[in-house]
């Protein structure tokens, strides 16, 4: 295996119960004769992807992100192309990447995969750059928002985006992804937006809309199913329009979303390896968990394959079958 490097968030490593994956980690290399990993922490100022760089420059041939889905999506940027496997302990708040690509949200079972796992190339998706009058005063990703920034689960404008952004900090460390729900709630009433989506250079208008959705993978929390026919690596991207008008439209709109595979009436659905979403006004968005600066442009590119990715020997099987 060589040389491994664990990129590690500190913080939520500090608010974890349990063992730490990072030791269990290093003892399961030395059981098996393997070298010790090098630790690489982020900071404030980088939120993966620099200690990623520096990983590969030290030589790294494994890189093992302990961390939430903004962790692992910076770390992904930087790993993508690179042919070097990413492996997932997920310790995050909502560490929704992880549970759609079959990586155990048992942080002890994960470390057994990152330790014996296969790797499969799943796709990722690329942000593009960002226009100057984009941002609005609203705080970026820790990593800029740059056209390294790739999406590895989903990205989002309007209410997905406000749900991610102003989820309390304090509970979402007490209680996990359910605070992202109660950041929902607050949000449900906010205004409908018009905006223009152009999937590879098919343009569609739509008007009242509260949230647009950019999927490479499809399962949402408690159940709900976004993008049902979703796969991590066909090469494409999905994107969803939910544009009920009324708050208590999103009441039928969950029904059916929690049934799989319903197309209920006020959403919109495509797919495509280069989406753009372009807004009359400013909105805000995020990618994978994180907050992205407000603007008017969400720029997604398909990236094939880009990822290795280490996953249970089972998954692979499955995702191949």
């Amino acid at each position: 295996m060589n040389q491994v490097a664990i990129v590690v968030h500190e913080g939520k490593l500090a608010a974890l119960h349990g063992e730490d994956p990072c030791d269990q980690l290093r003892w399961a290399l030395r059981a098996r004769g393997e070298p010790a990993p090098k630790l690489y922490p982020t900071s404030d100022s980088d939120a993966g992807g620099q200690a990623v760089r520096k990983a590969l420059a030290e030589g790294a041939r494994l890189v093992v992100v302990c961390g939430g889905d903004g962790t692992v999506s910076s770390c992904a940027a930087a790993l993508a192309g690179t042919g070097v496997p990413m492996a997932v302990i997920p310790i995050g708040t909502g560490n929704l990447v992880a549970r759609n690509l079959g990586i155990p949200a048992d942080p002890t079972v994960a470390v057994g995969v990152a330790v014996s796992g296969v790797d499969r190339a799943v796709d990722v998706g690329r942000l593009g750059d960002m226009p100057d009058d984009a941002s609005d005063g609203a705080s970026g990703t820790s990593d800029g928002t740059s056209k390294g920034a790739v999406m590895v689960g989903m990205a989002g404008v309007g209410l997905d985006a406000a749900m991610v952004q102003d989820a309390p900090h304090g509970l979402k460390r007490r209680i996990g992804w359910p605070a992202y729900v109660i950041s929902l709630l607050r949000h449900l009433a906010d205004r409908g937006f018009a905006v223009e989506i152009d999937v590879d250079g098919k343009r569609t208008s739509h008007r009242h809309v509260r949230t647009v959705v950019i999927g490479n993978v499809g399962g949402l929390h408690a159940g709900l199913s976004l993008f049902p026919d979703a796969q991590p690596d066909n090469g494409v991207l999905e994107v969803a329009v939910l544009a009920p008008r009324t708050v208590l439209g999103w009441i039928p709109v969950t029904a059916r979303l929690l049934r799989g595979r319903d197309r209920p009436p006020v959403i919109a659905r495509a797919r495509g390896r280069h989406i753009v979403v372009s807004g009359q006004s400013v909105l805000r968005r995020e990618a994978d968990g994180e907050a992205l600066a407000d603007g008017r442009v969400l720029d997604v590119t398909v990236e094939p394959g880009a990822l290795l990715l280490r996953v249970a020997a089972e998954t692979s099987a499955d995702a191949q079958g």
